[in-house]
């Protein structure tokens, strides 16, 4: 039975209760044994960077401060980006905060500093040294680090059954727990730094380190885990999103792949400079390739929870079917917005759709009640329409 052939408020009450859209987040879950299981490597992972950084954290200070800042900043930026891209179910912020703690703390800390550690001392001594400065990296972070991150996502799933659930949802969380990690795995480079030439110029040396990070960082932990996450939902399977377990192996696997290359990219490169470049070149562009085709794969579910949210609001005249389209679907949105009849309409249509969107995040957190704030958005609707239909 299809949306047209049902009360439109059933259709909207059915796509709530499956996606979970407007729900909140509650972290502090103490019947939960995710949310200890989270608590202690969490803790784990806090009492291992301690016992790292304390014993320079004195002679080092102004370095240490001044990575902090910079990558700070630079996740900073992540985060903007990721929120931006993050356009259909809004995670709550508490979510990925929770996301991006576990990347930060328990991943970094807890699992793959330790375990990555004593993997690349048994593949030196196994292989020799100048094999593992080639492959030991690439032979090792790949499995340990996405692992870890994996975990907390799992451990998310469990604190947050209702809302990860999609492999859209994967995506967005996932790269958020890629960006804790990122985040401070440079700023543990840029420390490590401080003490290159004997601790000589330490300021400069976790300058130019936490630089260079950023200047590789495009195509990182956000985007591997992105893929991993997302790849699991589909693995694992929820009432939102039907098992695909070869597509989510291709994910996961595309994931680890793509952070093989990126570590390993000196060694793929045999040492010239310029097919090393090549090889950054092409893993980024493979990368983001993939990534959007994960996105891609991963719409139609969010498309139409957003055009079933919304069926009363079509039914009741406040959109139209061509205007919720014009949301969901590029060819539609390009059609619409090329129909405008001046560049001004144009202009207007483009907010027409995310004052849709806007609608669709407000019934969705009032679960289908007319409140203030529905309304408000409503008339933002009717107000912006008004431009976008050249008058």
């Amino acid at each position: 039975m299809t949306s047209q052939t049902i009360d439109p408020r059933t259709v909207q009450a059915e796509a709530l209760e499956l996606s979970a859209w407007g729900e909140r987040f509650r972290f502090v879950q103490p019947h939960n044994l995710c949310f200890w299981v989270y608590l202690w490597l969490s803790g784990v992972g806090i009492f291992q960077a301690w016992s790292f950084f304390d014993p320079e954290i004195g002679f080092y200070a102004d370095a240490f401060a001044i990575s902090a800042v910079l990558c700070t900043l630079f996740g900073a930026a992540w985060w903007a980006w990721l929120r931006h891209i993050d356009r259909w179910e809004r995670q709550p912020v508490g979510l990925v905060v929770a996301g991006v703690v576990w990347g930060a703390i328990a991943a970094t800390f807890g699992f793959a500093m330790t375990v990555n550690t004593a993997m690349l001392s048994i593949y030196a001594k196994l292989f020799g040294q100048d094999w593992a400065t080639s492959w030991a990296a690439g032979a090792t972070a790949p499995f340990t680090e996405e692992a870890a991150k994996l975990c907390g996502f799992v451990l998310l799933m469990g604190l947050a059954p209702r809302l990860v659930r999609t492999a859209n949802d994967g995506l967005v969380i996932g790269a958020f727990i890629g960006l804790g990690f990122a985040a401070f795995e440079d700023f543990l480079y840029a420390a490590n730094s401080a003490s290159d030439a004997f601790g000589t110029d330490p300021v400069v040396h976790a300058v130019q380190i936490s630089f260079t990070r950023f200047g590789v960082g495009f195509i990182s932990h956000p985007l591997f885990s992105a893929l991993v996450c997302s790849g699991a939902v589909y693995v694992i399977g929820t009432a939102a999103q039907p098992r695909r377990v070869l597509r989510g192996l291709g994910f996961i696997l595309a994931g680890m792949f793509l952070h093989f290359t990126w570590d390993d990219a000196g060694g793929l490169g045999q040492g010239n400079g310029l097919l090393l470049l090549a090889v950054m070149a092409l893993s980024a562009a493979t990368g983001f390739t993939i990534l959007a085709v994960a996105f891609r794969a991963a719409g139609p579910r969010e498309h139409q929870f957003v055009r079933d949210i919304l069926a009363p609001e079509i039914a009741a005249g406040t959109v139209t079917s061509e205007e919720v389209e014009a949301v969901v679907d590029r060819v539609e949105r390009k059609r619409f917005t090329k129909a405008a009849p001046s560049h001004r309409a144009k202009k207007a249509r483009k907010h027409l759709r995310r004052a849709i969107l806007d609608l669709t995040h407000d019934v969705a957190e009032a679960d289908g009640a007319d409140t203030p704030k529905v309304q408000h958005a409503r008339a933002e609707v009717a107000r912006i329409r008004t431009l976008a239909a050249g008058s």
